[in-house]
């Protein structure tokens, strides 16, 4: 029977999921993490009252005009606990050159999927029109991958000047789906912007000054979407689209940025042996965190950017 004693904290395998990192995941790019300390909270929502101009002018002697900011503490997060487990059978063990070899594959795996769940929840927030309010939705000859009469660059233009208005900010950041940019790569209108760089070959740089940008991020995470036991249904977890955003590079309590991850706590690994299955379980949780939107209007969604 299972005891309490039984589970044990394993500090070498905690570290090995903290700091496990794979380049294909760029959700904590786009929402950088914040950390809290209080799995739940509410956090403050400024108005835009620090940009009306006041008259400044002081006659001699008479007291400065006092300005004021709008504030509610309206926005509101709740850390969530993410969890999973696996198993590691003696056998596996045994069979091992390393005896913590096996132990740190599975937790290498169930840290994997717990990015992944991760990847995949930021992916569908930004791909709702719902969310992201300011958007447009290619089709036809619009698409990005109908190379004769597509126009990237206005249309990455259009979202920049949008953001702009919306915010005073000027967009930093070019999020592309994997198969959007391979698309822009063979696109005549990039060619020909970017044929005079050095070898001619397309880089998320080069993108970045063509779209005056600081950045361009790929989605390059994939997800197998089938179910458990059926054929394996591989798909891009960014889709096909773009998304152009101003993302802070100082996040703080009084930051205007595209949004945030906002966590509690750093993820745990936990053990404990099975007498009947003679096998270690591996767990991690206490991997509290939300994301959540901070000024939609940092943000500009083109959806179905290719075909």
């Amino acid at each position: 029977m299972l005891v309490q004693q039984d589970v044990v904290v394993d500090p070498a395998l905690s570290n090995v999921s903290v700091k496990y990192t794979n380049d294909s995941f760029i959700a904590d790019l786009i929402f950088p993490t914040f950390k809290v300390g209080k799995q739940t909270g509410k956090y403050y929502i400024y108005d835009k009252s620090n940009l009306r101009r006041d008259k400044s002018n002081r006659a001699a002697g008479s007291p400065s005009n006092e300005v004021d900011f709008g504030l509610s503490l309206s926005g509101v997060f709740a850390c969530d606990d993410h969890a999973l487990k696996g198993f590691v059978a003696d056998e596996i063990q045994e069979q091992a050159e390393a005896a913590l070899s096996p132990l740190v594959d599975e937790t290498e795996v169930i840290t994997e999927k717990l990015m992944l769940d991760r990847e995949v929840t930021l992916a569908t927030m930004l791909a709702d029109t719902a969310q992201v309010t300011q958007n447009t939705t290619l089709s036809g000859t619009s698409q990005w991958s109908d190379y004769s009469n597509s126009d990237p660059v206005g249309d990455v233009r259009t979202a920049r000047t949008t953001i702009h208005a919306a915010t005073f900010k000027k967009p930093n950041t070019l999020i592309l789906g994997k198969q959007v940019f391979d698309q822009l790569c063979e696109h005549p209108q990039i060619i020909e912007r970017v044929k005079y760089s050095q070898l001619g070959v397309i880089t998320e740089e080069l993108l970045a000054r063509l779209f005056q940008v600081e950045k361009v991020l790929i989605g390059e995470a994939g997800q197998n979407t089938a179910v458990e036991g059926q054929t394996d249904v591989l798909a891009y977890v960014w889709g096909k689209h773009a998304i152009v955003a101003y993302i802070n590079p100082k996040i703080g309590l009084k930051t205007v940025t595209l949004g945030v991850t906002f966590t509690y706590k750093e993820r745990q690994v936990k053990r404990w042996y099975d007498q009947d299955r003679e096998g270690t379980y591996v767990r991690i949780g206490q991997d509290n965190y939300v994301q959540k939107f901070i000024a939609s209007a940092c943000g500009y969604l083109i959806k179905n950017a290719v075909a």
